[in-house]
């Protein structure tokens, strides 16, 4: 090996080991993906968007820091599980997760998020029937209240 082959050969490395890291694979899934596949043991492609929920979200947010949100579904509630709340771009995306018994009546739920940037907030429901269905607002925030 030459002098000149031995320095090409070492720019290619330093220069494969500095942008490798950035280099996010195509085929590699999101952190909601991920969160959502952990916390509800499925994937984000087997949830299917529905009109019985809805939610309610400001289009424009001014603070990220205070995003009101209120979630309800004409689906009764003994056939509802759980609520869950995620916002796709928050350094951790799950929100909170709420369970629901027949003692509350309706879907129903008003709450104040954190959100780090403009992003999606999606409400799932798992139905008693093992089944999950959401609804996604995206909701733009000037100001983000996550840091």
């Amino acid at each position: 090996m030459n002098r000149r082959k031995f320095l090409l050969l070492s720019a290619v490395a330093v220069a494969g080991l500095t942008f490798a890291p950035a280099i996010k694979p195509a085929f590699a899934a999101s952190k909601l993906e991920e969160e959502i596949k952990k916390r509800l043991g499925v994937e984000l492609k087997a949830i299917k968007e529905t009109a019985e929920i809805k939610l309610t979200a400001p289009t424009i947010a001014e603070s990220g820091a205070n995003v009101p949100i209120t979630v309800e579904a004409d689906i009764p509630v003994d056939k509802v599980e759980r609520l869950w709340i995620f916002v796709d771009k928050n350094p951790i995306p799950w929100v909170t997760d709420v369970k629901f018994t027949p003692q509350n009546g309706q879907v129903f739920l008003s709450t104040r998020i954190k959100m780090g940037e403009t992003s999606n907030v999606r409400a799932i429901l798992q139905l008693k029937d093992g089944t999950f269905v959401m609804a996604t607002k995206e909701v733009k925030v000037t100001a983000g209240g996550c840091g």
